[in-house]
């Protein structure tokens, strides 16, 4: 099967405008549906990653922290260096913080910082910098 990758790209672009305008429901719309465009398994198509990337972000900036982990949690297991980024890193630790799990937030979190120092966390809550800067002193 062929993979429509000017149809995804498409519908990438209208994604990026909407997220960028701030219409995160809308643009987390446009990414799912074109993740769907690929055939599955994912982990075959390198558009794949930054689809879920993408897909995750939105969740995580609508605050629905349990799909985002979910979401992060399938591209670092699809794709060995999702891990590495440090977006994936960062909101991954941040949902799991919010969902109570202290400590793969820890794992997640502190593997930010050490991927982009304090600067990662310049735009976020404070609460998620002290959170890694507790877990150091730990």
């Amino acid at each position: 099967m062929t993979v429509p990758s000017a149809r995804i790209q498409g519908l990438v672009d209208q994604a990026d405008q909407r997220a960028d305008e701030g219409d995160f429901e809308a643009a987390l719309a446009l990414f799912e549906q074109a993740l769907e465009l690929l055939p599955e398994p994912w982990s075959e198509h390198d558009e794949a990653l930054g689809l879920l990337i993408s897909l995750a972000d939105m969740q995580f900036l609508l605050d629905d922290f349990e799909s985002a982990r979910d979401s992060f949690l399938a591209a670092v297991n699809s794709f060995e260096e999702a891990g590495d980024e440090l977006l994936v890193q960062l909101h991954l630790g941040q949902s799991l913080l919010e969902l109570g799990d202290e400590a793969g937030a820890a794992e997640w979190l502190v593997a930010a910082y050490k991927s982009g120092g304090a600067k990662a966390f310049e735009v976020e809550d404070p609460k998620y910098l002290a959170f890694v800067k507790a877990q150091q002193g730990a």
